[in-house]
């Protein structure tokens, strides 16, 4: 396939992978986040690659054009752009119940955290989480519940669920993502070895649904047997589905990702929309 690049994705130390649980919290100075690790990586053109879907590398490409028009307008977004990718989420998961209640639109050192626990948009820098995420990671784990996140909307988890799974929607605002597309990972190159549980408290404004409750997510190490992918040309009428939490089991079937410059950038400075629809089938 054409259009692979090498790129630079930030890891953490193998040596600091295997211990206890990290904790990071955002709202600190000193926020233990540590050193990352900048490392060359070849990223293929995911286009075109039949083995690559959501229930075999843990991602895929949806062509679905939304009927919003701008993403800035939270009460439209929260109305409909909700209702669409939940809809999405039940075609490719066959979900009976879908919940979703906060969405990140990213702009160069800053993103804008809509909805969330008051329905408002409210902006936050680099210091956290703002702009294009650089360090490897995976959104949760095995550790992470639910219950806790739908009470703060009024909500449980639905009894007699068989299986639950989280997906983030990934879509370009820009005419093009080609100066910092998204790196996705095969869930299928990942193993326990290179995975450190980090707990994130603070993350977004503080109306984002995790800032306080905190977020299980994992850190990545960098393995030469992972196999790392990129959709060139993306466009506003793509929506990349991430499978992030799958409760058969995290490690295998959901995969780390990272924004990377993009070494021949094309058009304006990224912009990007991304939620996580909760998915509880039967």
């Amino acid at each position: 396939m054409n259009d692979a690049v090498t790129a630079q994705l930030h890891f953490l130390p193998r040596s600091q992978t295997g211990g206890p649980v990290r904790h990071v919290d955002l709202r600190s100075r000193s926020n233990g986040l540590g050193m990352l690790e900048p490392m060359d990586v070849r990223v293929m053109n995911a286009r075109g690659h039949p083995d690559l879907g959501l229930r075999t590398s843990g991602f895929e490409l949806v062509h679905s054009p939304s009927t919003v028009t701008d993403f800035h307008d939270c009460e439209r977004v929260m109305e409909t752009y909700y209702g669409e990718c939940k809809a999405i989420a039940q075609q490719l998961t066959g979900a009976q119940a879908t919940f979703t209640y906060d969405h990140i639109i990213r702009e160069p050192g800053v993103q804008h955290s809509g909805g969330g626990t008051d329905g408002s948009q409210r902006t936050t820098g680099v210091e956290r989480g703002g702009g294009y995420i650089g360090s490897v990671h995976m959104d949760y784990t095995d550790n992470t519940t639910w219950g806790r996140y739908l009470a703060l909307h009024g909500e449980r988890v639905p009894q007699g669920a068989t299986r639950v799974y989280a997906l983030n929607f990934w879509r370009p605002l820009s005419p093009s993502a080609d100066d910092h597309p998204l790196a996705v990972c095969d869930a299928r190159t990942i193993r326990a070895e290179d995975l450190q549980e980090t707990m994130i408290y603070g993350y977004g404004a503080a109306n984002y649904s995790w800032h306080d409750l905190g977020i299980e997510t994992f850190s990545v190490a960098a393995s030469e047997r992972q196999r790392w992918y990129y959709y060139p040309s993306m466009t506003p009428d793509e929506v990349l589905v991430i499978k992030s939490f799958d409760s058969e089991g995290v490690v295998g079937r959901s995969c780390p990702h990272a924004s990377f410059a993009h070494p021949n950038p094309k058009g304006e400075p990224r912009r990007s929309i991304e939620l996580r629809v909760l998915c509880f089938c039967w």
